[in-house]
């Protein structure tokens, strides 16, 4: 089956590279609230006011504010490299590989917005937003963790036989 979607194979091992120590960084950044003092910077903000009203009294559509860029680097590394992961190409494509892929993105939504509607239930304030910044991931990790371990179970299948 043609697959033009796919990234090529060689982006998985980049994604594996950059996947690990993304990882860990993401860990770093929610519960240890790691920031790098270098990444200081003035961004960009869209809409600065919307949701928690005017701080100085003007409604702007943007403004320059300060910050530190750490977050919004680690999680960009996280998402860039999980998608390399998850959407390159095994080496020999064919069609039970992508049975196994389209049973692994349902799944993996299935789950993803089940642990969602569990946060809406039960997480409150901060502790919501900050179960939303992981959960936007959440997708990804499930569909990488079940994909190879069906990948990896079929393999010894064939050993075995």
């Amino acid at each position: 089956m043609k697959t033009n979607y796919l990234f090529p194979n060689r982006f998985r091992i980049i994604g594996w590279v950059l996947l690990i120590p993304a990882i860990v960084l993401g860990y770093m950044v929610i519960f240890e609230n790691l920031e790098f003092s270098f990444l200081n910077i003035k961004a960009l903000s869209l809409l600065p006011d919307f949701f928690f009203g005017a701080a100085s009294g003007t409604n702007s559509l943007w403004s320059i504010v300060e910050d530190n860029f750490t977050q919004e680097l680690v999680a960009i590394l996280f998402i860039v490299s999980a998608v390399f992961v998850a959407f390159s190409k095994e080496k020999n494509e064919d069609e039970y590989i992508y049975k196994i892929r389209l049973e692994s993105l349902v799944w993996a939504t299935y789950l993803s917005f089940a642990i969602q509607i569990l946060c809406i239930l039960f997480f409150y304030d901060f502790t919501f937003l900050r179960s939303m910044m992981i959960n936007t991931v959440t997708i990804l990790i499930v569909f990488i963790v079940r994909y190879n371990f069906i990948i990896y179970r079929s393999k010894l299948k064939k050993d075995e036989e």
